[in-house]
């Protein structure tokens, strides 16, 4: 019942873990592969997919849930735990770098705390499924770590959170002046995991996993408090805007800080850093800077990757290094289209440019509203229509922009063309209304055609 050998570790077969899935082994067999899952993260990843496409609730894959007794456990969405710590006699004079602290209320992250000041902290994510770890991931052995047991610290994936998003200290992994030597994997007692193995390596979706719990911890919330010179630029860029939508759009815009492009190809290899994400009643935008800007169909196929993937209704992009300006696309502007009359290609181009981010975003979650509300309106209206006066108003309308560009005509017949149309109003009116009458009209616009020729 195994398929191969990695990290030491014997794995199920596929086939066994979509019975287990589908709830078709017998008890001793679901009993060995509970044992098996309740230590091998790839496996229960594997599950988790499995589960999804037979359209079961996947439910929560690695949160840190704190029991009844006080103790920690991590729920697999499987009828297993991890190991199990108590938290008891910790006690903790204040927040300080190398501490490991619970994230989170009801679905909680492990974290180990860099540093801290003006209500923020920055942190890394802390699990114990060290079989898990990559070569960019750093494990810290059972003899330095509180728990007794093994932990694997992700320096890629740091993140700032709220300090209040803190909510239980189980201790202190390294000492603060040590915290930069186990970033860097130089700590005595520290190794690092195995490389990815190419995108299909399940570590890659742990680490997205991971990232989308930070993500959900770590909205951004104005604080006058905070100096600019304290955060890192793109926090300092998050921040501000944050304030700045608050203020302009109110509580139903939320910004979310993006901390890494996992899984997004195309974005990492062009150098682009994700800044954040705004959600405003469903209208979600991605914001990241860039070195210059959109400037080939690279960098367009590369934008959607991101729109898609976060299944966004447009991107915001900067380029900070160039100008305090931002440009927004959404799917249809970053295509390649054709133009109209001559029938070439036209590249693309954005909706909005030459905005400060925070009065591109307004305008476009503005334009937004406005559209969803005029239309909302329009259906609802029992107002009665006068067509007949509609029409009439759009055909004059019509005929006063002919004679406007006329006059500009520089050529003689070609200005008298235009000026000829100049006495049909009325005559038109005349049509349209026997047109709704259901008269034939072909051979009338075809006499209107021949008085204006004369």
């Amino acid at each position: 019942m195994v398929d191969a050998m990695r990290h030491g570790v014997r794995h199920p077969l596929d086939v066994d873990l979509a019975d287990f899935a589908g709830n078709l082994v017998d008890e001793a067999q679901s009993e060995a592969l509970e044992d098996h899952l309740s230590g091998c993260l790839l496996c229960r990843i594997k599950v988790r997919r499995l589960r999804d496409a037979f359209g079961e609730p996947p439910g929560a894959l690695y949160p840190v849930q704190s029991g009844a007794d006080g103790s920690m456990g991590i729920n697999a969405g499987l009828s297993v735990t991890a190991p199990r710590v108590s938290v008891a006699d910790v006690g903790v004079d204040r927040l300080a770098p190398g501490q490991l602290w619970a994230a989170g209320a009801d679905e909680r992250l492990l974290v180990l705390v860099l540093r801290e000041g003006n209500g923020r902290v920055s942190v890394v994510p802390v699990t114990f499924d060290v079989l898990a770890a990559d070569d960019e991931t750093i494990i810290v052995e059972a003899a330095l770590s509180p728990f007794e047991i093994a932990v694997a610290v992700y320096p890629m994936l740091a993140a700032e959170l709220p300090q209040f998003s803190l909510v239980a200290c189980f201790g202190q992994l390294v000492e603060a002046g040590d915290v930069d030597q186990l970033l860097g994997g130089a700590l005595p007692g520290t190794t690092r995991g195995e490389p990815i193995d190419g995108l299909t390596d399940p570590r890659l979706e742990f680490r997205q996993m991971l990232a989308d719990y930070l993500g959900a911890l770590e909205e951004i919330r104005p604080d006058p408090g905070i100096a600019a010179d304290a955060l890192p630029p793109f926090e300092h860029i998050a921040s501000v805007l944050a304030a700045q939508l608050r203020d302009r759009r109110g509580h139903a815009c939320r910004l979310y800080r993006l901390s890494s492009w996992e899984g997004l190809v195309l974005a990492y290899s062009k150098g682009w850093t994700p800044v954040a994400t705004v959600d405003e009643l469903g209208t979600v935008l991605v914001v990241f800077d860039t070195p210059a800007g959109l400037a080939g169909g690279d960098d367009y196929n590369a934008a959607i990757s991101v729109l898609t993937r976060y299944n966004a209704t447009a991107v915001v992009v900067l380029a900070t290094s160039l100008s305090a300006n931002a440009e927004l696309f959404d799917a249809a502007s970053l295509s390649y289209g054709i133009s109209v009359p001559s029938g070439k290609t036209s590249p693309p181009a954005p909706l909005q440019s030459g905005l400060a981010p925070a009065d591109a975003i307004a305008k476009f979650l503005e334009q937004s509203s406005a559209w969803s509300e005029a239309s909302w309106l329009s259906r609802a209206s029992t107002t009665p229509s006068d067509v007949i006066a509609t029409l009439s108003s759009s055909a004059a309308s019509a005929i006063k922009e002919v004679v406007r560009k006329g006059r500009r005509a520089k050529i003689a017949p070609k200005a008298a063309g235009y000026a000829s149309v100049e006495h049909l109003a009325q005559d038109l009116e005349d049509l349209l209304r026997g047109a709704l009458a259901g008269h034939q009209i072909v051979q009338r616009l075809s006499d209107l055609a021949d008085r204006s020729k004369q």
